[in-house]
């Protein structure tokens, strides 16, 4: 009798042990997503939607992600704190709109002379940057992946033309972040304004220029339309990132397997809408730089220098906030210096003959009227 009382006791014990397990498993999870972009923009929002999308989809509804689109839950800039206080599970943004509370938090997205977005996909996954960024922010409640980042990006439109560094003097110009400090050393007033505000505040001559991402979405935008000058590249503006922050409490709640979807999806997404914006860029400069009525150009060798010593100032002011920063600064501008070497040698060399290759035998892209960097004749 008390072997078969055993017996059925030992039948039972392994339903029993499973039990908390498939309870959690088929919890439901309802997860509010903020971003600060319009909903369905293209490029990020189309982002954010297939990101949530794919979520619900994959997780058979397990995880029910709804979207919602700049301002129609919470502020455009509010999505982080939004997260942090229960109010969304998910936000969806740049972590340079966020600098304002930490400006280490820019670096995920924009840095001086920084990462390019594969060089920044290497970082994170491989380099050491998704452990910095855990200790950055894991003990404000967040779980932060990287979403993709839209490649070297404008470094601005202007209303008129930048012929030196005197030119951006009192400009109010629309940037956040690092590359608004840096502007800031310049003489250039920043602001940082929700993107889907850029457009009026230009047309309204509020701003005096603005940088936006690049071609596909400030195309997007119709930047062209109020502003007659684009400069590039940017200084700063080089991955052009933008991520995904799950709260703690949310992210503990998935099981193993849930998380590790989720996490898969994520990489998959900072893959696509990359590539994304990256196809999209290529036919929207063609189209700006047929526009007769728009200037493409470089920033005068000046503003360059400029630039430079300002971004230098910038980031020792960012290290000298805390040995955190110090070592973050440190291991980021490492990883700039190695892949910067090896780009030199394999990828620079290989750009200049590939523009000359006779492979195209179409003689290769066209110029348009993209105007060079004006030389310096000032010695």
């Amino acid at each position: 009798m008390k072997r078969r009382t055993f017996l059925s006791s030992a039948a039972v014990a392994p339903a029993a042990l499973a039990a908390p397990t498939i309870a959690r498993a088929q919890a439901q999870h309802n997860w509010k997503l903020v971003t600060s972009v319009p909903r369905g923009l293209p490029g990020p929002g189309v982002s954010a939607q297939r990101w949530a999308e794919r979520i619900t989809q994959i997780s058979e509804g397990a995880i029910n992600v709804q979207v919602f689109g700049a301002g129609e839950l919470v502020a455009p800039f509010a999505t982080q704190e939004a997260v942090e206080s229960g109010t969304a599970e998910v936000y969806h943004g740049s972590g340079t709109w966020f600098s304002g509370r930490d400006i280490a938090h820019a670096f995920f997205t924009a840095a001086p002379f920084g990462l390019t977005y594969d060089e920044m996909h290497a970082w994170m996954y491989f380099g050491g940057g998704q452990e910095l960024l855990d200790e950055f922010t894991n003990d404000r409640g967040l779980k932060i992946f990287i979403g993709g980042g839209s490649g070297v990006q404008t470094a601005g439109w202007f209303k008129r033309e930048i012929t030196s560094l005197d030119d951006l003097q009192g400009l109010n110009f629309r940037a956040a972040g690092l590359y608004g400090e840096v502007l800031r050393k310049l003489g250039v007033n920043p602001t940082s304004i929700p993107p889907g505000d850029i457009f009026a505040a230009l047309q309204a001559g509020t701003l005096d220029g603005a940088e936006w991402v690049g071609p596909s979405n400030d195309l997007a935008f119709g930047l062209q339309n109020v502003a007659g000058y684009m400069y590039a590249p940017s200084p700063v503006e080089i991955y052009g990132g933008i991520e995904f922050g799950i709260g703690m409490e949310a992210w503990e709640a998935l099981t193993d397997s849930q998380r590790l979807m989720v996490e898969t999806i994520t990489e998959a997404e900072a893959n696509k809408s990359s590539a994304d914006t990256f196809h999209a860029n290529l036919a929207a400069f063609d189209r700006l730089r047929s526009n007769p009525d728009l200037t493409i150009a470089e920033f005068p060798d000046d503003v360059w220098d400029g630039i430079e010593t300002a971004c230098a100032e910038v980031i020792e002011e960012v290290k000298e906030t805390s040995d955190f920063h110090r070592r973050f600064v440190d291991a980021y501008y490492d990883y700039v210096r190695q892949a910067t070497g090896y780009k030199q040698f394999y990828d620079t060399g290989f750009m200049v003959r590939r523009q000359t290759s006779s492979c195209d035998t179409k003689g290769g892209p066209a110029a348009g009227r993209v105007r060079p960097r004006p030389k310096d004749t000032s010695s």
